[in-house]
C-alpha cells in the first residue's frame, strides 16, 4: 500500500512540473490565442514548440486521472471506517470550488480547482458504477471533446479580450486593478443584479458542472476505473504493461504536431494527441519510477506530490509576483526559453522545500485546511 501511494504521489509531483511549464506561457503572455507570442530566436522558437507539443494540454489530464483514482481511494477509506460518504464528498466538492474561486479572484485566472470541484458533483454519480460503465462513459466524452477541442481556438478568439489591454493591465497595474480586470468592477452591480445572480447560481453551477464533466471527465473516469481495479496496487507487477503503454509517447507527439495543420482534421488529431500523450506519460513515469523507486529523486517527487494542492497554488503566487505589475513587472519580457528555465528553477526549489517540509509535517497547509473542512 505504501509503495502504491508513494508512486501516485510521485506521479502527481511530476505532473506539477508539466503544469508549471505549460502555465508559464499564460503567466508571461496571458491570452495566447491572439498570437501575442512571436518568438524571433531559435531558442525561443524551440521552447515554444516544445511547450505547445510536448507539454501543453497533456498534463492536466494526468491530474484528472489521479483525481479520479483518489475519489475511489477516498470512498474506500470512509467505508472501511464505517463512515458516511455523501457528506464528505459534498464538502470536498464545495471546498475545491471555494479554493478555485478564491484562486481565480485573488491570484490567477488559470485555475483548475473550480473545474474539479464542480465536476465532482457529477462524478459522485459514477462512484458505484462498474468499471465497464466508467470506460464507456470515458470513451463517449473523448469522442465529444475531440471535435470541441478542434473548434475551441476560434471560439475563444471571439470571447477573450484584446491582448493590448491585457498586457497593459498585467504589466503595470496595481494588485486591485488586476483583480478588477479579472472579475469585473463590483461597483457596477446593483442590489437587484446581485439578487438575480443569487437566484441563478444553481443554474450557473449546473452549467459549470456539465462543462467540467466534459473537459476533465474522460481522465477522471479512467482514474476511477483504475482505482476500482487497483491498477497501482502492485507497481512491480505492472511493469511490462507500463513499459508497453509508454510507446504511446512518440505517437502522442506525432499527433500533437498536427497543431500547425490549419484544418479541422489537424486540430482534431492534436486534441486526440493530448490524451494519447497523457496516457503515455503516466505509463512512462510509472515504469521509470519502478526502476528508481528507492532513489532520492523519486522520494522528492513523492514529497512534492503529497502537498500538490499547496504547491499548485504556490506556483501561481510566485509567478504572478514575478510577472505582474504589482510584483517585478516582467510580463511579456522574459521570453519563452527563459520562462521554461525559470519554471525548472521554481520546480527544483519546490522539490527542496518539499523535502524539508516532509521531515517536519505530514500534510501540506492547504491540504490540512481542506481536510479539516471535509471531515469537520
Amino acid at each position: 500500500m505504501k509503495k502504491r501511494i508513494e508512486g501516485l504521489d510521485a506521479l502527481r509531483g511530476f505532473a506539477l512540473f508539466g503544469i508549471l511549464v505549460a502555465n508559464m506561457l499564460h503567466f508571461q503572455y496571458g491570452n495566447i490565442t491572439f498570437d501575442s507570442i512571436q518568438p524571433d530566436t531559435w531558442w525561443d522558437k524551440f521552447a515554444f514548440y516544445f511547450t505547445k507539443i510536448a507539454v501543453e494540454g497533456s498534463f492536466y489530464p494526468i491530474f484528472g486521472f489521479m483525481f479520479g483514482y483518489g475519489i475511489i481511494q477516498f470512498v474506500r477509506s470512509l467505508e472501511n471506517r464505517e463512515l458516511k460518504t455523501r457528506g464528505p464528498l459534498w464538502r470536498r466538492a464545495i471546498g475545491l470550488m471555494v479554493l478555485g474561486g478564491l484562486h481565480i479572484a485573488l491570484i490567477w485566472d488559470g485555475d483548475i480547482l473550480l473545474t474539479y470541484g464542480s465536476g465532482l458533483l457529477i462524478f459522485m454519480l459514477f462512484i458505484k458504477r462498474k468499471v465497464r460503465t466508467l470506460l464507456i462513459w470515458a470513451s463517449i466524452l473523448i469522442l465529444i471533446f475531440i471535435p470541441l477541442g478542434a473548434l475551441k481556438t476560434g471560439m475563444l478568439s471571439q470571447l477573450l479580450p484584446s491582448t493590448t489591454e491585457l498586457t497593459e493591465i498585467y504589466s503595470s497595474g496595481t494588485y486591485w486593478e488586476v483583480v478588477q480586470y479579472r472579475i469585473g468592477n463590483f461597483e457596477e452591480f446593483t442590489g437587484f443584479m446581485l439578487l438575480l445572480l443569487a437566484i441563478f447560481i444553481p443554474i450557473i453551477l449546473g452549467f459549470i458542472s456539465i462543462f467540467s464533466f466534459v473537459i476533465v471527465g474522460p481522465f477522471v473516469l479512467l482514474g476511477m476505473a483504475s482505482g476500482k481495479v487497483n491498477l497501482f496496487a502492485a507497481i512491480e507487477g505492472n511493469t511490462n504493461r507500463f513499459k508497453q503503454l509508454s510507446l504511446l509517447v512518440p505517437l502522442g507527439l506525432v499527433l500533437k504536431s498536427m497543431l500547425y495543420w490549419d484544418h479541422f482534421i489537424g486540430q482534431a488529431l492534436y486534441t486526440a494527441g493530448t490524451y494519447v500523450l497523457a496516457i503515455g506519460y503516466i505509463a512512462l513515469f510509472m515504469w521509470v519510477f519502478n526502476l528508481m523507486k528507492e532513489r532520492r529523486v523519486t522520494k522528492s517527487f513523492a514529497n512534492l506530490g503529497r502537498m500538490s494542492l499547496t504547491n499548485y497554488l504556490m506556483q501561481s503566487v510566485i509567478c504572478t509576483m514575478i510577472f505582474y505589475g504589482y510584483g517585478l513587472g516582467m510580463f511579456g519580457q522574459l521570453g519563452v526559453a527563459l520562462g521554461v528555465a525559470l519554471a525548472t528553477v521554481i520546480f527544483i526549489l519546490q522539490l527542496m522545500l518539499a523535502n524539508w517540509y516532509a521531515k517536519r509535517f505530514a500534510i501540506g497547509p492547504v491540504e490540512w485546511v481542506l481536510r479539516k473542512f471535509v471531515y469537520l
